[in-house]
């Protein structure tokens, strides 16, 4: 029987293989009826292909095959090889169906855009590495100015990264903040637990909603509550 290393020679045939993962429908003929049985085509080129499917053919014995793709291509191969559920396909028709098969191998000849690539970056080296050098040189440019800055003024919450990055630079300058006005911090307030605001002292709600509750305004205010006057206690 052939081993697993029969079936890796297929690759080195005088059309390329490609690796695929491609459901295939494989007939075959049972008697005097013709069965389809599920399989999945491994690797594939225009003269042959291997694939796994839960048959029992024989080396020399033909087999059908249905692509799963659009059109559904169909063709005809000679078993030439076998390793347990693995088979080496050699296709006997290779005319007219070379066009429809070259439509199902086109996803997989991916290799000729990666060279295009690699073409485009081997003749555009020298931008590359102008564009690196002035990126490398803008960071190098950003630690040196950052340093003369506190950690507090570079992560301000109000700053995006664009600006803090215009800022490190020296080519902006941070925004003056306006203090916030917390009011009296230990003062008794009033909260609201269903509308989430807090009265202050002599207030007309002051301990009146329900399910209210007293605590400090620092703690309201951690909590996220609002003053019901607009105004924080003093």
């Amino acid at each position: 029987m052939p081993t697993a290393n029969t079936v890796e020679a297929i690759n080195t045939r005088r059309s390329p293989r490609y690796d695929a993962r491609l459901p295939v429908l494989i007939g075959m003929q049972t008697g005097a009826s013709k069965t389809s049985v599920p399989g999945l085509a491994c690797e594939i080129s225009q003269r042959g292909m291997a694939l796994y499917g839960g048959i029992d053919l024989q080396p020399g014995e033909v087999m059908e095959i249905e692509f799963q793709t659009p059109g559904n291509l169909r063709l005809t191969g000679v078993v030439r090889n076998r390793s347990g559920f693995c088979f080496g396909l050699e296709f006997v028709q290779q005319s007219p169906s070379g066009a429809a098969l070259a439509d199902v191998l086109q996803p997989f000849s991916a290799p000729a855009k990666i060279s295009q690539e690699k073409t485009w970056i081997s003749t555009h080296r020298g931008d590359i590495a102008i564009g690196l050098a002035t990126v490398l040189m803008a960071i190098a440019l950003f630690g040196a100015h950052s340093a003369d800055l506190s950690e507090s003024q570079l992560s301000q919450p109000s700053l995006t990264l664009m600006e803090r990055a215009l800022v490190g630079l020296g080519l902006a300058e941070i925004p003056a903040t306006t203090p916030v006005d917390t009011g009296n911090a230990s003062v008794q307030v009033w909260v609201d637990l269903h509308t989430g605001l807090y009265y202050c002292p002599g207030a007309d709600l002051y301990g009146k909603t329900p399910d209210g509750k007293f605590t400090s305004q620092k703690d309201a205010q951690l909590d996220e509550f609002q003053p019901a006057a607009r105004k924080t206690c003093r």
